[in-house]
């Protein structure tokens, strides 16, 4: 290392520091914040609730993982002209982000689907397919990775051993007293691997509604917003990630190859291998994206992509990005202090190995909360707190992890050796790296960065605690998407995703395995560097006049966990229901004087509310496929609706509204995507819309809105980006809006309000903000942005105006209800 250019001992220096500001410091802090607070037993008791099921799922997951990978491992193994294809397609399901191929396989329990109406009638039957699916989802991303690891067993099994073993033993005593004797140690690092990854997994589990370890470290630090408390909780598995680790380290140390080679081990029909690979590749892979495909119906969306996800997929190219460069340098560093000789780099080396590999194993939510917990011990500015590059460190602590290995698989013996010889030829240090290790190394620094940035790119649990409020971001409109509408622009923008990342593996394969081609590397260096630069763009924040905000996170009165609904009560009462099921009602003060708790919320919980002019609340129970009434004091008196796609049923109701001679309007998502109407005694009279992006078709429509004096019914088709304009009789008048970020222009309109003057006020989720129209359609001002000060919003959800033009806007990222003056 000391023989080695300036600028390389500075950038190994600088990754050694990253990774003890990134890593090793965060999760030092909170294990002794762990240690030192006080325990929590209701909120343990309920974490443990959920381990068995975490362990059993795990187990049956990582013991398939390692079934189905044994084969390709082997192949992958022993192969030698062939492995380069045979590493590109093991990436491919791995480079596939987990919940996209959740959601593929989804498709089919659409509630459109014979089997999708089966389970909406049958909430038992449908957790236990949810179950089922995310956990066989797992196994078919995971078997991949198990095979990888088994991969490097192979390649350190000497063929003579298995040959001399055949001499004298049947294929079944080889196997079972050679072959997996020799082979036990990878067997149970896949096995450890895929069974700690999956104990942490928390998009696939929180897609399918499994309530697991890695969802309930999540759901626990939204709860309280404390690290300690969830450290504390998350115990048994970081106990498992640590054992796990260190084995891990130890195995690696292995991984670095020698000059001594022996002959490859080639037991076993590679014709059967072959078959095995191509079937996994055909369940994992060609499936999933052939229903994606096959479900796409109108090329629409796929247009409407970059004006949807320009902003969002170059902030999370920046992020992801810079991420992989962190990843590299803390990965180089740990190298170099490996090869380094003396007991300070030794104790050095070790402790980075361990603490790499322990951050990759734990649940990210964790190593995001250790993240938020030393930036705050260490008094760093607010801003830092709330920066991009916080979400660029936690992945990178994520993935660091993954560089490491990359690296380890790919070194060459007589790196050393060579620059030695250049040295006692006269070239100086600076010359020998030029000339010897870069030729080598940088594709294998591409490609490590690729993949790194791919990771990142679609990560999850770590991004959603360190995201700051309203920063755009691909993964987390993704799952919101998914989340609450199966429409044609999830599918796009998921076949979007695969089709690049395809690309990408095989480009960075390719680059892992060449040693050419230098100006190639400059040119992706430099288009990432114009694509990031293109992404840092913020929309011109016009501030409202703010009158005041209340609400703060939590579960108590007063508090919210993501408010979705509101309406304002003819006493200037604010009625406010969030992700926890509860109706709170507030003074205009904010004061919380009541809270209503809908009866069923296991399945989720509502998305719209409207009171009646009668005092009635009539609540959209969305995934009850309901209209659930209460009365003026809380109690629950009536209902109406049932699932199905015939007239008068429900899949998944949004909102409800009222005309002047009282019939009543439902709008509805999931599959029928069209409005509803019912006498004022909740019988069905006629429906209007369809499923679609054409004139007169939905897709998502959430929220309805009545202005009397125009005989208008406002519908935010929120996933075509517009606004609907119909009478009172179900016909179509016009449209306001299209897709964009300008005014006049739409990003997902979730909620509207009618201001006494007929202005209509739009709460963009998708821009976060909230834009005002007159009757004719025009934009009249735009108002907010993305932040977490008063007067800027995170995620609008909802709004209501009162008759002084003051706006109640559901803030749901930053847990609060702002008041405007329009």
């Amino acid at each position: 290392m000391n023989g080695d250019p300036a600028p390389i001992r500075l950038a190994r220096l600088a990754g050694l520091l990253l990774w003890l500001l990134v890593i090793a410091l965060p999760l030092s802090v909170l294990l002794i914040g762990a240690v030192s607070s006080p325990s929590q037993p209701q909120i343990i008791g309920s974490i443990f609730a959920s381990v068995l099921r975490t362990v059993v799922l795990a187990g049956i997951a990582a013991l398939a993982a390692v079934a189905l990978g044994w084969l390709p491992g082997r192949l992958l193994g022993t192969s030698g002209r062939h492995s380069a294809v045979i590493l590109l397609l093991l990436l491919m399901p791995l480079v596939l982000p987990r919940y996209v191929l959740y959601y593929a396989w989804t498709l089919l329990l659409s509630p459109t689907t014979r089997l999708g109406e089966i389970l909406a009638s049958d909430p038992q039957l449908a957790r236990f397919i949810g179950t089922a699916t995310s956990t066989g989802v797992l196994v078919g991303w995971y078997w991949p990775l198990a095979a990888l690891v088994l991969a490097q067993g192979w390649r350190s099994l000497d063929g003579r051993i298995l040959d001399a073993a055949a001499l004298e033993a049947s294929r079944y005593q080889v196997f079972r007293h050679v072959t997996l004797p020799l082979l036990a140690r990878p067997v149970l690092l896949a096995f450890a691997v895929c069974f700690v990854l999956s104990m942490s997994e928390f998009a696939t589990f929180h897609l399918a509604g499994v309530e697991t370890i890695g969802t309930e470290l999540a759901v626990l630090y939204e709860l309280t917003g404390a690290a300690a408390p969830v450290a504390r909780a998350a115990w048994p598995v970081v106990l498992i990630a640590l054992a796990v680790a260190v084995a891990l380290m130890h195995a690696s140390h292995r991984w670095i190859p020698t000059t001594v080679t022996v002959r490859r081990a080639t037991r076993g029909s590679r014709t059967a291998s072959w078959v095995v690979l191509a079937l996994l590749l055909v369940v994992s892979c060609v499936v999933p994206i052939g229903l994606l495909a096959g479900n796409l119906t109108t090329l629409e969306p796929l247009r409407q992509f970059a004006a949807l996800h320009f902003d969002d997929s170059l902030w999370s190219l920046l992020t992801a990005g810079a991420a992989a460069v962190i990843a590299y340098l803390m990965a180089v560093s740990v190298l170099a202090c490996a090869d380094g000789r003396g007991p300070l780099r030794r104790a050095l080396s070790l402790a980075a190995h361990g603490t790499i590999f322990l951050a990759m194993l734990l649940p990210a939510s964790l190593v995001a909360v250790s993240l938020l917990r030393w930036t705050t011990a260490s008094g760093l500015p607010a801003g830092v707190r709330q920066s991009w590059l916080l979400v660029s460190a936690g992945q990178a602590s994520r993935f660091a992890g993954v560089a490491l290995v990359l690296l380890l698989l790919t070194r060459y013996p007589d790196q050393r050796r060579l620059a030695e010889m250049a040295s006692l030829d006269g070239a100086s240090p600076f010359d020998a790296w030029r000339r010897i290790h870069f030729p080598r190394t940088w594709p294998v620094l591409v490609g490590t960065f690729l993949l790194v940035t791919m990771f990142s790119f679609t990560e999850l649990a770590a991004m959603m605690v360190l995201l700051p409020a309203g920063l755009p971001n691909f993964a987390q409109r993704l799952l919101n998407q998914m989340h609450y509408a199966r429409d044609q622009q999830v599918i796009a923008s998921c076949l979007v995703l695969v089709t690049l990342f395809v690309v990408l593996a095989g480009v960075a394969v390719a680059l892992l395995r060449l040693a050419v081609m230098r100006r190639s590397m400059l040119l992706l260096l430099l288009a990432f560097v114009v694509l990031a630069g293109g992404g840092c763009g913020k929309d011109a924040d016009n501030g409202p006049k703010v009158i005041g905000a209340f609400g703060e996170t939590g579960a108590g009165p007063g508090e919210f966990l993501y408010p979705r609904a509101i309406d304002l009560d003819g006493d200037g009462s604010v009625l406010v229901i969030d992700k926890t099921g509860r109706i709170q009602r507030f003074a205009q003060d904010g004061q919380c004087l009541d809270t209503v708790r809908m009866p069923l919320i296991e399945l989720g919980k509502p998305t719209g509310m409207s009171l009646h002019g009668d005092g009635r609340l009539f609540v959209a129970d969305t995934h009850y496929h309901r209209i659930a009434i209460f009365s003026p004091e809380g109690q629950l008196v009536g209902e109406f609706g049932t699932y199905g796609e015939e007239p008068g049923c429900f899949i998944y109701p949004t909102d409800v509204a009222f005309a002047p001679d009282g019939r009543i309007f439902v709008s509805e998502y999931g599959g029928n995507d069209r409005v509803s109407v019912f006498t004022s005694d909740h019988d069905f009279v006629a429906t209007f819309g369809s499923p679609g992006s054409e004139e007169g078709q939905f897709s998502r429509p959430s929220a309805l809105c009545i202005d009397a004096s125009r005989g208008r019914l406002y519908v935010a088709d929120a996933c075509n980006h517009r606004i609907a304009i119909y009478d009172f009789d179900g016909r179509l008048q016009s449209y306001i809006g299209s897709v964009g970020r300008d005014a006049g222009q739409l990003r997902y309109p979730y909620d509207l309000a009618i201001s006494p003057d007929g202005t209509l006020v739009v709460c963009e989720y998708g821009n976060n903000r909230v834009q005002l129209f007159d009757p004719q359609g025009t934009s009249l001002a735009v108002y907010g942005g993305a932040g977490r000060e008063v007067g800027q919003l995170a995620y609008p959800w909802g709004v209501a105006v009162d008759a002084r033009r003051r706006a109640y806007i559901v803030d749901a990222g930053n847990n609060r209800i702002q008041v405007w003056q329009l």
